[in-house]
Formats: structure tokens, sequence, C-alpha cells
């Protein structure tokens, strides 16, 4: 035990976050495994969630698009058993770690595929699409802070707004008729994410 304790100590003077040395982290009131195949979830993206659990129809069809641990589409499908709640990811290495937390959670109405964005969808599938993106840009000072943390779910081209076009664009024509899509972008991202949904 001793050993694992000081294994674990020297994993945390490295700059291995804590979240990943112990495989959990918290998420709107549940606890989620991670691993360095996924962001940890922030509290900031909580406030994502509970627009969605506040203002919308509990029996909608709705996609968590780059689900990484499956956070954010869990905590909807939780909320909204009558929902259906598909989780895509790129990375299969994620998609693991979602389907970890399904069983985990009992998450029963929460789907995992795997998809590059929507581009697997059909057209007119969602009601909603909810998305919390790579939206760093490549040159960011920051990204020195998040070594730990897997790059391409951070960064994106295009000055971190490659990932959002491509989810904007996709999304026309996979959304249903008065459908939405909800992104989380940068704090400093407003006015460019605002002429990419124009």
């Amino acid at each position: 035990d001793l050993d694992k304790f000081k294994y674990m100590i020297n994993q945390r003077i490295s700059g291995k976050p804590f979240q990943h040395i112990i495989n959990k982290a918290s998420f709107y009131g549940r606890d989620y495994f991670v691993n360095d195949t996924v962001l940890i979830p922030r509290p900031e993206t909580e406030i994502l969630v509970e627009y969605v659990n506040s203002h919308f129809s509990s029996s909608l069809k709705l996609l968590d698009a780059g689900t990484g641990s499956g956070c954010i589409g869990i905590s909807i499908a939780l909320k909204n058993l009558s929902a259906t709640v598909y989780g895509s990811d790129n990375s299969i290495g994620a998609l693991e770690v979602a389907s970890i937390n399904k069983r985990n959670l009992n998450a029963d109405n929460f789907l995992l595929i795997h998809a590059n964005w929507l581009s697997c969808f059909r057209n007119k599938s969602f009601d909603l699409i909810v998305s919390n993106p790579p939206y760093i840009d490549e040159n960011d000072e920051h990204l020195n802070d998040l070594k730990h943390e897997p790059y391409s779910a951070l960064v994106a081209k295009e000055h971190g707004l490659g990932d959002i076009k491509k989810i904007v664009s996709q999304s026309t024509s996979i959304l249903r008729e008065g459908g939405v899509l909800m992104i989380e972008h940068g704090h400093d991202q407003e006015s460019e994410v605002k002429n990419i949904f124009s």
C-alpha cells in the first residue's frame, strides 16, 4: 500500500491530474471513470447539461457529439429516462471509457456510436445536438498545463474553430425541423462562433 501511495504521489508531482491517478472525476453529482484517453469533466460543462435538463422535453432524441467520458450524454439520459441519447466519438479509447460509465451508472437509454462528428447520421435524426468539442488554438499557452489530457480532444485547427465549423455545417441536415444545436466554446470565441452559426 505504501509503494502504491508513493507511486501516486510521484505521478502527481510529475503533473498528472489527480483525477487520472485515481481514475475518477465528479460531474453533475455523479462519479465517472476517467483515464488519459478522455478529458477530465469540467464544472463549467455542467451548465450545458443543466440548460438541457431545464428547457427541453424529456422525450427528445439527442446526440452528444464527441462524448468522451460520456458525462454530458449520460447526465442528460439519466435525468430524462424517456429520451434516447446517443454519444458519438471518433476515439475508440474514449468510447471504451464511456461504455464503462454507461454500465456503472445504468444509463440504458444512452447509446454509443463510433463516428467522426455527425458524419454517419441520417438527415433529420435529432431534436437536439450538444457538444463540447476541441476549441483550443494550436498555439495557446495553456496547453502546457494540459499535456496529460488527449491533444485531439483539446485542440482544433483554424484557431480552435475548425471542429465547431464541421459540427455546425453537418448539423444543418442532421437536425429535425426546429431542432437545436448547443456547443461549448472558448471564453474569447463568442463572436466567431455566432458568425459560424449565422
